[in-house]
């Protein structure tokens, strides 16, 4: 045994010697072999491009050019040479032996890049409709569950508000918001499929991203684009360039800008001032609490792990193109109960080129998603409850099956409940599959002039959920009595069948291309539900409806089907790259009205100014195009026709048979609306330039869109009492202006870098409603309180209250305020002057839609290093801050911090912020100015640091980058609450009361290429 361990180690020594040797001799080999290359880099005019980086294709070795573009490097006979410089286009050129090897360079990479428009792609210069193209390397560096979170504050135009929650999606608005209820969303088109969401896409999955802003460049696709349209692309292989890679991090999440309330000393100051004049209060001490001092959010909250694992495999031949692709996701929440996200992918993509003429390709991803859902209740709840009781209590002897504490304990009553009790207690869990598989057919004719496309594409998904409540008990009106089980099993279908027909031709400078395509699709969406009383809850192997009672089951279902058929004709005319024309007409039919078709034409036109001969002599601009575009589009992503049925229930219409007593309703009315299309009628006219070779690039845009027919419902007077029905009653116009700039420059061989950013300013008015006799669409109520409208001459979910003009201080001031007022009391003003603080003196008071959003982007290069840092921000919107306004219902909840520093006191009268008392007071919790709180903000929105590690020119090591990064780790705001991201429905929106919080996310790992 001894010899044969001896034989073993020598034989592994042997062989590393000899690799070792037959390595470095190779090497020497192939140093005696090398050869010098020099030559001359040079732009398409003829000056030279001076500090242009040279490199052997494949390696780590390389050089720069001189001030003269002059260059010499010493490599291989066979290597291949890759130059490149800030603002051309890369240029590879085999060496072959050749010992002097000029290079002209072209300029405008950014023009040069082909951007997926619809039913095709373009490249960047040929556009006349502003289209943002979002790459890769923006979704690889950013660590989100959803690709959608990673847009935030890379367009102009595109508003992303993110959720802190595991697994939930981002609001995104394209251009403000056009519908009042919550039909204003982008479609999105995975490789062609019409999806809702894409929340089932890893970041590594995505290749490209074509942000469709205007309704010229969406109205291709006509039918619910009419709030943009958002391509993906996902990944394929590149010819010659077969590889595997692997992608992946390791993050801890952080809960961050966390809202600080009061301790219980705090607490009891504050109950002691606000019931000073109480009749038979007995004021509070610190010492009756025990020693409770509970900082909820503290309990509930933890760090949490999220982390993230992709291989995708690719490569490319003549004939055959693919790509294969996994990626794992994994995401607690920081949420410190049973609330976590994983998601498995399984992504496929390939064509064959079964001749000269004909292709074929097909794709497909499975998602498998299992999610545990959060209850979003709670935190509202720790907001409430104050901090004079313990989490748990083992001498609730009344609370099981966990001795929870009680807040009854201490006094308080039945509608209070254990916040970490109720996320405790809180079981509903989904899991699913969502599917896409396509394929298509490819024939070309006449040359390659003409093409014929037919694509099948299909998006289903199946899920199921489970909400089991648990029989339990901590105190008051907190606790189960009965078990249950409610589970739902959800169908959703759509398929799409796209054929096109494209001809394209050139004759002299004329170059044009005509589409002719029809569509047809099929939406269903089918559920099954059940449940049942006393289940049993252990473990969920006993979570069933067969285990509860026969006596407590239940069942139902229902579904939904919508059909939709287009025809689509787009027109293509370029001149000599100068003179740009786009001519676009669809026609959409859907079952959703009774007037079934819709017809939409756009057009654009563009202006490369620098083509023209009176630019030529000039070295400043390298490129000017001036375009304009208009279009139409329509949106039935709206619920279908709808009726309201007005009947007599009650013993008149109710009958005994077989002496069994029958409801009955009589003498029924039925009111049918009629649905039209909401139509988009959208102008723009923008500038693309590019100057100092360009290294300066951006564009500029002004946008006009007035959304027609907006739908929300409308009452209708009938014998049985007032209802409500859907209609086309509305105008709402948005316009704005959309900066972005860019400067990339290059200083010698080893240092590059990038700063850029985008501006955008919003106006959102409802400029018409109709059939409403108050002439405004009521939103969100509160206390009673109607809070938010959609009103003309104002902007969508407008925040409406009483103006708060300031705080009491003396007794004088008194004698005209309402009575029951007292010092630090709200002093609201009195818009109609009749000596009255009532509905009549409600007032505008802000909108949730921000007036400017922008964001700033940094990337450093030097040698293998790499540094990005991204900012985002907001200026101009309101949050209605809810939690603050529950004191008229739960008098004896929680205060924040912020209320405690700066109440107003006989000793330090405050301005702004009423007393202790004063904000008890009913009128006070009503919505006021005091609660519509600023919602502007900057924030960090990412930042990483890289390291690529090197290789030389015969390493068999593959590339490695490994990086640290940090996800949202600052942002600064004014506003009392976890986040100034705060979503919801159009006219109810900017209301925070329930929010997840946000989390920062640090994160470390790696990119490998084999």
């Amino acid at each position: 045994m001894i010899i044969n361990k001896l034989i073993t180690q020598w034989s592994k020594k042997f062989v590393l010697l000899l690799g070792v040797w037959l390595f470095v001799g190779s090497l020497a080999y192939a140093q005696s072999n090398k050869i010098t290359v020099s030559g001359k880099i040079i732009d398409e005019t003829g000056q030279s491009v001076p500090n242009a980086t040279v490199m052997v294709k494949g390696t780590a070795v390389g050089t720069s050019a001189d001030l003269d573009g002059n260059y010499t490097i010493t490599v291989n006979p066979d290597a291949t040479l890759v130059f490149s410089f800030i603002g051309f286009n890369n240029v590879e050129e085999a060496v072959n032996g050749r010992a002097k090897l000029d290079v002209t360079m072209i300029s405008g990479q950014e023009l040069e890049a082909v951007v997926m428009v619809g039913y095709g792609s373009q490249k960047a210069k040929d556009l006349t409709a502003p289209i943002a193209l979002v790459n890769a390397d923006v979704f690889e560096k950013q660590a989100t569950a959803n690709p959608a979170q990673a847009l935030q504050g890379k367009v102009a135009g595109v508003q992303v508000i993110n959720n802190g929650a595991p697994g939930s999606g981002p609001a995104i608005r394209i251009r403000g918001v056009g519908s009042i209820g919550d039909y204003a969303k982008p479609l999105y088109v995975v490789d062609g499929v019409f999806v809702d969401n894409i929340d089932f896409l890893g970041n590594g999955d995505i290749e490209s991203m074509s942000i469709l802003k205007d309704a010229s460049a969406s109205a291709i696709y006509g039918v619910r684009a009419a709030n943009g349209v958002i391509l993906i692309t996902t990944r394929s292989g590149k010819r010659g360039d077969a590889r595997v890679t692997y992608d992946g991090y390791v993050g801890i999440q952080m809960p961050v800008n966390l809202m600080q309330m009061t301790n219980t000393e705090q607490y009891v100051t504050l109950m002691n001032e606000a019931n000073v004049n109480t009749i038979g209060y007995v004021p509070k001490k610190v010492s009756d609490f025990k020693g409770a001092n509970t900082n909820w959010y503290k309990e509930m909250l933890h760090n949490a792990i999220m982390t993230s694992h992709s291989v995708d495999v690719s490569g490319a031949t003549d004939k055959v193109n693919y790509s294969v692709g996994l990626n794992y996701l994994y995401q607690d929440g920081i949420l410190n109960m049973g609330n976590d996200y994983s998601r498995f992918n399984i992504r496929g993509r390939g064509e064959y080129q079964v001749s000269k003429y004909v292709k074929v390709g097909a794709s497909f991803l499975v998602s498998r998603y299992v999610h545990d859902k959060p209850n979003d209740g709670a935190f509202f709840q720790a907001f409430l409850n104050p901090p004079t009781y313990n989490v748990y209590d083992e001498s609730n002897e009344a609370a099981y099956p966990v001795k929870f504490g009680s807040p009854q304990s201490v006094g308080l009553g039945n509608s209070y409940g254990n916040p970490y009790a109720s996320a405790y207690y809180y079981d509903v869990r989904e899991d699913g599959y969502h599917i896409l598989p396509t394929a298509f057919l490819e024939i070309k004719f006449l040359d390659n002039r003409l093409t014929f496309k037919s694509q099948y594409n299909q998006d289903l998904t199946f899920f199921n959920s489970r909400d089991y409540a648990l029989e339990y008990f901590v105190g008051g009106s907190q606790g189960r009595t009965t078990s249950k089980v409610t589970k739902k099993n959800n169908t959703q279908t759509k398929m799409l069948f796209d054929n096109t027909l494209v001809f394209a031709d050139a004759i002299g400078k004329h170059n044009y291309s005509l589409m002719a395509g029809m569509s047809v699709r099929e939406e269903g969406i089918y559920w099954v539900e059940g449940s049942a009383l006393n289940v049993p809850g252990t473990d969920d192997s006993e979570k069933y409806i067969k285990n509860g009672s026969a006596s407590g089951r239940d069942a139902n279902d229902s579904g939904d089907k919508n059909r939709g058929m287009s025809y689509f004709f787009r027109g293509t005319y370029n001149f000599d790259s100068r003179y740009l024309a786009t001519f676009t007409f669809r026609a959409d039919g859907s079952s959703k009205f009774q007037d079934k078709w819709g017809y939409f034409p756009s057009v654009g036109l563009g202006w490369v100014i620098t083509a023209e001969d009176f630019m030529s002599s000039q070295k400043v601009v390298d490129y000017l195009k001036l375009r304009t575009s208009w279009g139409m589009l329509g949106n039935d992503n709206v619920p279908a026709n709808s009726s309201y049925i007005v009947g007599k229930p009650g013993r008149s219409s109710s009958g005994i048979f077989n002496d069994v007593l029958v409801d009955g309703v009589g003498a029924q009315t039925v009111y049918q609306n009629y649905l039209k299309w909401e139509v988009v009628n959208e102008f723009d006219v923008g500038v693309d330039y590019a100057f100092l070779k360009h290294r300066l690039t951006g564009a500029v845009d002004f946008f006009h869109r007035t959304t027609n027919n907006v739908v929300f419902n409308a009452p209708i007077a009938s014998g049985g009492g007032v209802g409500e029905l859907l209609g086309n009653n509305g105008t709402v116009r948005n316009m704005g202006v959309e900066f972005s700039i860019e400067w990339k420059d290059q200083i010698g061989t080893d240092f590059s870098y990038t700063i850029g950013g985008n501006l955008t300013y919003l106006n959102n008015r409802v400029t018409e409603v109709q059939n409403r006799p108050d002439g405004r669409v009521p939103g969100k109520v509160i206390n009673g309180a109607t809070a938010t409208y959609a009103v003309e001459g104002k902007p969508i979910g407008s925040f409406y209250g009483y103006e708060v003009a300031g705080i009491y201080q003396t007794k004088s001031e008194l004698k005209d305020a309402p009575a029951g007022s007292e010092l630090g009391d709200f002093k609201f003003r009195d818009v109609n002057g009749d000596g009255t603080i009532d509905a009549k003196d409600v007032v505008y008071l802000g909108s949730p839609v921000p007036t400017l959003m922008g964001g700033i982007d940094l990337g450093l290069n030097y040698k293998n290093w790499d540094f990005s840092i991204s900012l985002q921000g907001q200026l101009g919107n309101k949050i209605l801050n809810q939690k603050r306004m529950s004191r008229g219902v739960f008098a004896e909840g929680n205060y924040d911090v912020d209320f405690y520093n700066n109440r107003w006191t006989k000793e330090s009268p405050s301005t702004s912020y009423p007393s202790a008392a004063g904000m008890n007071k009913t009128l006070a919790q009503q919505p006021n100015s005091f609660f519509v709180e600023d919602g502007s903000y900057i924030r960090i929105q990412s930042v990483q640091i890289g390291y690529t590690i090197p290789r030389s020119a015969s390493s068999v090591w593959p590339d490695i980058r490994v990086y640290a990064s940090a996800q949202r780790p600052l942002t600064v705001f004014g506003y009392n609450g976890f986040t100034t991201e705060v979503s919801g429905a159009p006219n109810e929106t900017g209301i925070d009361n329930n929010v997840y919080p946000m989390q920062a996310i640090y994160s470390i790992g790696a990119r490998i290429k084999f």
